[in-house]
Parts: C-alpha cells; sequence; structure tokens
C-alpha cells in the first residue's frame, strides 16, 4: 500500500489531477495502458472539471472500484455500489464532506483565490492528504473483496 501512495501521490506532485493519481497508481490491477486511465480521469480533477464538486480523489476511487467490480455476477451492481457507498461514508467521517470546495477551502475558478490556494500549498497540505486516505480505503475494500472476485 505504501508504495501505491508513494505513486499517486508522485503522480499528482507531476502535475496529473487527483483522479488520475489514484486511477495511475491502480495500472497494475486495472490491467489498461497508463495514457487511457489517464485520459479516462482527465476530467475528474478539481471536483469534475474544476466544478468543485465530487474531490478528484473519490471518484478516481469510484472509478478503480467499477473496473474491478466482478459484472458478470448478478449483484455485482449492489455490491459496487455497497462499497461506494461504504467509501464515500469512510471519506465523509474523516474529513467532513466529499465537495472540492469545502475540501480545500478555495474557490478554484477565482484566479485570485487559485493563485492564492498555491501560495498557501493548499494542494500539497489538502489534496495529497485526501490521495492518501482515498488509497488507504480503496486497498481495504479492494482486499475485503478479494476472495469473491
Amino acid at each position: 500500500m505504501e508504495n501505491r501512495i508513494k505513486q499517486a501521490i508522485k503522480l499528482y506532485r507531476d502535475g496529473y489531477n487527483c483522479a488520475q493519481a489514484i486511477v495511475g497508481a491502480f495500472e497494475d490491477k486495472l490491467g489498461k495502458d497508463t495514457p487511457t486511465l489517464m485520459d479516462l480521469a482527465s476530467g475528474f480533477g478539481g471536483g469534475m472539471g474544476r466544478l468543485q464538486h465530487t474531490c478528484g480523489a473519490v471518484t478516481g476511487s469510484f472509478m478503480v472500484m467499477s473496473t474491478l467490480s466482478k459484472k458478470n455476477h448478478p449483484c455485482a451492481q449492489d455490491k459496487l455500489d455497497e462499497d461506494i457507498q461504504h467509501f464515500a461514508r469512510r471519506f465523509t467521517g474523516a474529513f467532513g464532506e466529499l465537495n472540492c470546495r469545502g475540501l480545500l477551502g478555495y474557490n478554484l475558478n477565482s484566479p485570485k483565490e487559485r493563485e492564492q490556494a498555491h501560495k498557501q500549498e493548499a494542494f500539497e497540505r489538502y489534496c495529497e492528504k485526501y490521495i492518501e486516505f482515498s488509497i488507504q480505503t480503496l486497498e481495504e475494500i479492494l482486499s475485503q473483496n478479494a476472495p469473491h472476485q
């Protein structure tokens, strides 16, 4: 898990968004090539296209769970929904909400606030913490599901 966290943080620091960092860190399990994975997640950073709704680390985690779910099983959608809801409850319990705007504390569509967020290193202080938590929670959920997959 520690290596996956390091990989995700490196991707994030290299300029990929939070959703891409999560998805990219699970490339080995997803069986897809990195460019395809990054394209898939590219519109989900900043709370989905900088709308600042659901955090990209969360949506990236949902993408990983969706890709790895056992789709040919009749109850697969119910299990996937259950896992996503469990993840969301854990994330909300840890950080108070799912939305990027509230989690970050800045309006990223305001050039002044976005610049302030960079100066205050908000992305490093907050987003990296959300990425790390998401990787840990996702690994726990996936390991609980492993015998059933």
